[in-house]
């Protein structure tokens, strides 16, 4: 067995770094998974052209399209709160 003791870090870590000005400014939908869960079949029928462009993004991305696909994300957000 290891002899380092577990430590466990709760603090909160926020990214304080603007976006840059190509990405649209959204806010953040604030539900939990319950209500999405619940709207989700309305929320896949509505946004699914946003939905397959930002997965045909992340794929063409390799995985490593967070910036890169962020106006797509920030769309898929919009189309999502707009339900």
């Amino acid at each position: 067995m290891s002899a380092r003791q577990p430590r466990f870090n709760q603090s909160v870590l926020l990214d304080t770094t603007p976006l840059p000005d190509s990405v649209p400014k959204v806010p953040e939908i604030g539900a939990s998974s319950a209500p999405l869960l619940s709207a989700a079949f309305f929320i896949g029928a509505r946004c699914g052209p946003y939905n397959d462009d930002y997965m045909k993004c992340k794929t063409e991305a390799h995985g490593k399209g967070e910036v890169e696909c962020m106006k797509e994300g920030r769309k898929v957000t919009r189309c999502a709160a707009s339900v």
